[in-house]
């Protein structure tokens, strides 16, 4: 509604500028050829105009004059002089006057539009608001009233009432637990409001599409998962996501079966609500290994993030294949969910990562893919903080040897420093030999460490 409001103003503003442009170059030309004109011809039009003062007595002509010159002339003499003026005009003054009027007409037209527009949804948006509050009092009743007393709701047959009417159940539904819910879910069906939800789905606008997901999801009518599942792959971000969601909790048994084929990125704030989905209603999936070889990257990240975020042990060896993954990315995320499995055995695989996106920064002269191997390696060095022994000691000593990125090092030393026995110690004798970079490293570690 706000967009057409402000599409309707931002036409009568281009309309009113144009209208007054035509205005003033319609006076200047017709001005000119005015003045252009010979005398005969200007002497015929004065006469053509003015035939009352040629005409009539002198007493007449009297008053005429006096009539003009208190600017007192009809709409007839207006309007004769107009279409005299217009018949002898040239043809460049015909087509702007005829564009005058046209716009001028058009503007009437949007001005009442505008009118007759406000009118409408001031008196929709009264009627909404009484039907409202009856349809919130009849809720009421309904939900403390007797369970088998035959309710009537004022209007439910009319669609804009039936809408409104959906609107204020799902709402209350979406507030309320256990026999009251299941009320208000079973009236639902009664109604056969069910209905109005599969209707939206085919509705051409999308907004309409998602609100029919949201309604028919929320009430848990599973036999609309086809229809749902057809827009999954929708090139609409909003409507893909909402259908996603939707056959999320319509499909308990298989809730994340469109990832199957899944066509496009699925981007991360998709990743959350569906996410989010299964915390709040409480879905448990036995694994997710089943996406971890899909050919779609963000398929792979999204069921590998999912498997550490759910403790999934069981998939750790799967997970620890996509450290060889060709997308650093992947590996990337392989390596934080290996993380928070928090398996001694982790310690090989960070190290040998580790030591392998050294060997490709090396070996690949591209500093963009240079930033992805600075990140994983970071990653790896993070994630042997809660895995790392004093076997790995000689492995630090190497980093702090060989490693020039600082958020590196500077991990590095923090985890020496934590490392019992040994590690304290080593930062130590490492300090003594360091160059005066390392030293502000280990320097400010040891300090944010005391803290």
């Amino acid at each position: 509604m706000k967009n057409r409001i402000a599409m309707t103003i931002k036409s009568l503003t281009i309309l009113s500028f144009l209208a007054i442009m035509a205005i003033v170059l319609a006076y200047f030309s017709s001005s000119k050829a005015w003045a252009q004109q010979p005398l005969a011809a200007n002497s015929e039009m004065i006469s053509q105009a003015m035939p009352e003062i040629e005409e009539s007595p002198a007493a007449d002509s009297g008053q005429t004059a006096i009539a003009e010159t208190n600017g007192r002339v009809t709409v007839k003499n207006l309007w004769k002089k107009f279409v005299n003026r217009y018949q002898i005009a040239s043809l460049k003054v015909k087509i702007l006057v005829v564009i005058i009027i046209y716009l001028l007409f058009s503007l009437v037209l949007l001005f009442i539009f505008i009118i007759i527009n406000r009118t409408i949804k001031t008196r929709e948006r009264k009627q909404a608001k009484n039907i409202r509050e009856t349809y919130q009092e009849e809720l009421t009743s309904y939900l403390f009233g007797e369970e088998n007393q035959v309710f009537e709701f004022t209007g439910i047959n009319h669609s804009f009432n039936r809408d409104i009417f959906i609107n204020e159940l799902l709402s209350l539904h979406n507030n309320l637990y256990g026999e009251a819910a299941i009320r208000l879910r079973d009236l639902y069906f009664n109604l056969d409001l069910y209905k109005d939800s599969l209707r939206k789905i085919d509705k051409r606008r999308w907004d309409i599409k998602a609100k029919g997901f949201k309604e028919l999801a929320q009430m848990d009518v599973k036999d609309s998962s086809r229809q749902i599942s057809k827009y999954v792959s929708s090139r609409n971000k909003i409507l893909r996501m909402e259908s996603q969601l939707a056959l999320v909790k319509l499909n308990e048994e298989d809730p994340l079966f469109f990832l199957d084929d899944f066509k496009y990125e699925l981007t991360e704030w998709e990743q959350i609500n569906i996410l989010n989905t299964l915390r709040y209603h409480e879905i448990n999936i036995d694994s997710f290994e089943r996406w971890m070889d899909n050919s779609n990257d963000s398929v792979v990240m999204f069921s590998v993030k999912l498997a550490g975020l759910f403790k999934h042990i069981q998939s750790w060896p799967k997970v620890l294949e996509l450290l060889e993954h060709e997308n650093p990315d992947v590996r990337l995320v392989a390596i934080k969910t290996l993380d928070m499995f928090e398996i001694a055995e982790n310690t090989g695989p960070f190290i040998e990562i580790y030591m392998k996106e050294q060997w490709l920064e090396e070996k690949k002269d591209d500093a963009f893919y240079n930033i992805y191997m600075d990140r994983n390696r970071l990653a790896a060095i993070h994630a042997l903080k809660s895995v790392a022994t004093a076997d790995e000691i000689p492995f630090f000593e190497y980093v702090l040897k060989t490693e020039k990125d600082f958020n590196i090092l500077k991990k590095a030393v923090g985890i020496l420093l934590e490392i019992t026995p040994g590690g304290p110690d080593f930062v130590d004798q490492a300090y003594e030999r360091a160059d005066p970079e390392l030293r502000k490293i280990i320097e400010n570690t040891k300090q944010i460490a005391a803290q």
